[in-house]
């Protein structure tokens, strides 16, 4: 596997699989020592959102998933749990931060500012001292934090708050999930709405230029916190005994202190897989 091949299968198992994990967690009941690997043949595609970037497709999606007595593992989600009630729990998360994504997976060539601005010299001397951009890269972070869900027949709440324990830009999220699952006799269906409000220093590290990056450019962006919506639909359908078909579509409403960075050309981007899975 090559290496841009390799990273497009990391980064769609790290954005979509926690998708495919509404059915297996709030479809079916689970136990202690329950676990499952399940490998999606298909198409899926990430937009994203940076400037003259590449959006990401993959053909193939892995998840997994493994509970403990409080300990328990969803792909590259970590948690244990501290309170478990019928109607409320309590648990100590970490998970990757997604905006580090769009910077770690976007292929081997790196961007300069002036390939973003279509910044040309003029009117240079004719031996002018070279104009020097740093290429644009950001490191990936992982969060950590408390995370409280409150369940009803109807409806899943979720509240957490994630700080960067990787020490990468100190910055912080607060996420609000509202969930929702149904089984049919076809199959399941999974619903979710949520905000995340993402804090100054983690915006402003991925999405403020370094005075580097910039060069002899100065443009004007001071961001403050923003806050992402995102809404996210899965279909499960069973075939045959360990075989699925599955859905996956989510859109997400980037914040206007994201979109005023001259990295970012657009509002928001979109993330999908569709094929057949196979659980072993």
């Amino acid at each position: 596997m090559t290496v841009n091949a390799s990273k497009r299968f990391l980064l769609l198992a790290l954005l979509l699989s926690n998708c495919a994990m509404l059915q297996a967690k709030e479809i079916e009941t689970v136990s202690a020592g329950d676990w499952q690997i399940s490998l999606a043949a298909g198409y899926g595609a990430l937009e994203n959102p940076r400037a003259k970037v590449e959006n990401i497709n993959t053909w193939v999606l892995p998840t997994w998933y493994y509970y403990g007595e409080n300990f328990y593992v969803e792909n590259f989600t970590l948690g244990y749990s501290l309170y478990e009630s019928e109607s409320f729990i309590v648990d100590v998360q970490t998970r990757f931060n997604e905006d580090g994504f769009f910077y770690e997976f976007d292929g081997l060539n790196k961007l300069l500012l002036s390939d973003i601005l279509g910044y040309t010299p003029v009117k240079q001397p004719i031996n002018p001292k070279a104009v020097k951009f740093e290429e644009i890269e950001r490191n990936l972070s992982y969060l950590g934090g408390l995370n409280a869900t409150w369940v009803t027949p109807y409806l899943d709440v979720t509240l957490g708050y994630f700080h960067d324990i990787t020490g990468v830009h100190q910055g912080n999220e607060i996420q609000l999930r509202l969930k929702h699952s149904q089984a049919f006799s076809w199959g399941a269906l999974g619903f979710e709405v949520g905000a995340i409000r993402k804090s100054e220093n983690l915006v402003s590290y991925y999405y403020k230029l370094t005075k580097e990056e910039e060069g002899p450019l100065h443009p004007k962006y001071n961001p403050s916190a923003a806050i992402n919506y995102h809404a996210r639909t899965v279909v499960n359908v069973p075939i045959f005994d360990n075989v699925n078909f599955v859905g996956i579509l989510e859109y997400t409403w980037l914040g206007q202190e994201i979109t005023d960075s001259v990295l970012i050309d657009k509002d928001g981007y979109v993330s999908g897989f569709v094929g057949i899975s196979y659980d072993f």
